[in-house]
């Protein structure tokens, strides 16, 4: 009997795959045709059952039952059908005519009977195959929504309507979680922003800073000429200048996504001395010396020059912070790209500093400093230094600029951080 088990197997899937309206149709059709069959076979058994009383009370084939237990002779011919006298009736026992009578009831009964008990069933079986399953999923699913719970996944393996319902709204909650996972990566982007924008405003207080001290410290000697005194005062003017770019474009710009790159043609002297009196001020707040070769093919280049000087300032930051003695800045141009080489002859990176250092908020929690600025860390900094925040920056603005960021560590001791811009 396992081909029964599979026939019906086999027909079960189809029914589960077929739309609603045709399931439907299907139960029906199969209902009234067990209802026939049923009817006949109770017929069947009736009939069987009428003859065996006739037998029983020896009623002949051509006695035709009148009611009330009574058989009368009839006579047949091509013509009319007459009935013989009275005297040829046959009456049935009183059971028998109970039981005859009751026979009769079954075969009429049992139509309106069979057809009630097929329409239960088939609502029964509809609902169970159909509608059951589906239904629970949804509820499941919806109160899973509602508390805020969208791991519940709403899977119904069927192509018909429900099928199509519960895959909607599998849909619809793999939609609300993008939409939240979206909402979070905003929230976490601004907060990123807001963080960066304060780190940033680092450099060119650092930049200041250290002019000033250079100011305090060799002015009153006589120590410092005045065209050097012009060009500090003209480099603090160009810090003060980015700060105060700083602070329109944080309250401009909502995402980095949507920070536009203004580039322009920028005379290569021009942006040569730009990085020389970054590293200047940078230099001067430090201990460390900071040397610069530039390698410009071409006597002017189409960039964004404050994006470039952004992403230096970064990157020497982070090299005071792990230089020993002396930092080493190199920038070359090949056809369209411009590439700035940080280097510093500190320890070098570790691997997982080399794969992890432009990820957000990742930091070296190491307390190995190199000797690079003036005055005493506190325990609380040693034991947090950051990568993230800075070159994720440098990244960032490094391929809105159509380049790259890229590490490395150099074969005589040091880290090496590459910025990468198209400058076509």
């Amino acid at each position: 009997m396992d081909w029964v088990e599979e026939l019906l197997v086999k027909w079960k899937g189809k029914i589960r795959n077929f739309s609603l309206q045709k399931a439907m149709m299907a139960y029906m059709v199969i209902a009234i045709f067990l209802v026939v069959v049923a009817c006949g076979i109770t017929w069947e058994i009736c009939d069987n059952w009428k003859n065996t009383i006739k037998i029983v009370n020896e009623v002949a084939y051509n006695y035709r039952y009148v009611g009330e237990g009574a058989f009368v002779l009839f006579f047949e011919d091509q013509r009319s059908i007459s009935v013989s006298d009275l005297s040829n009736t046959i009456y049935l026992k009183k059971s028998d005519e109970i039981l005859w009578n009751v026979l009769n009831g079954i075969t009429v009964l049992c139509i309106p009977v069979y057809s009630a008990a097929a329409i239960f069933l088939v609502s029964v079986l509809y609902y169970k195959n159909k509608l059951r399953e589906p239904i629970s999923l949804l509820r499941v699913e919806m109160e899973s929504i509602k508390r805020n719970d969208l791991s519940y996944s709403c899977f119904y393996d069927s192509n018909d309507e429900m099928g199509d319902i519960c895959k909607t709204m599998d849909t619809m909650r793999k939609a609300v979680v993008d939409n939240q996972k979206n909402m979070w990566e905003l929230l976490e982007e601004q907060r990123r922003i807001n963080a960066a924008f304060a780190h940033d405003l680092r450099t060119p207080l650092t930049v200041i800073s250290g002019y000033v001290d250079m100011l305090t410290e060799y002015y009153p000697k006589g120590q410092i000429s005045e065209e050097k005194i012009m060009e500090i005062l003209s480099a603090i003017r160009g810090q003060t200048v980015r700060l105060k770019t700083f602070s329109e474009t944080m309250k401009k710009i909502d995402s980095f996504e949507v920070l536009e790159v203004r580039k322009k043609t920028v005379c290569g002297c021009d942006l040569e001395k730009d990085i020389k009196n970054l590293a200047a001020g940078l230099e001067g707040g430090s201990s460390l010396t900071i040397s610069v070769t530039m390698q410009f093919k071409e006597k002017e280049i189409c960039c964004d020059e404050n994006i470039i000087l952004e992403v230096l300032g970064n990157l020497l930051s982070n090299a005071l912070r792990y230089g020993e003695k002396k930092i080493e800045i190199l920038t070359e141009q090949q056809e369209d790209r411009l590439f700035l080489y940080v280097k510093d002859d500190g320890r070098g990176m570790t691997k997982e500093e080399l794969y992890k250092a432009d990820s957000p908020y990742y930091s070296d929690k190491t307390k190995n400093y190199g000797s690079q600025w003036n005055g005493e860390k506190t325990e609380i900094e040693q034991q947090h230094i950051h990568f993230g925040l800075g070159l994720t920056i440098c990244k960032i603005l490094c391929k809105k600029h159509g380049g790259d960021l890229s590490f490395s560590n150099s074969v005589d001791g040091g880290a090496i951080v590459c910025a990468e811009f198209f400058v076509g």
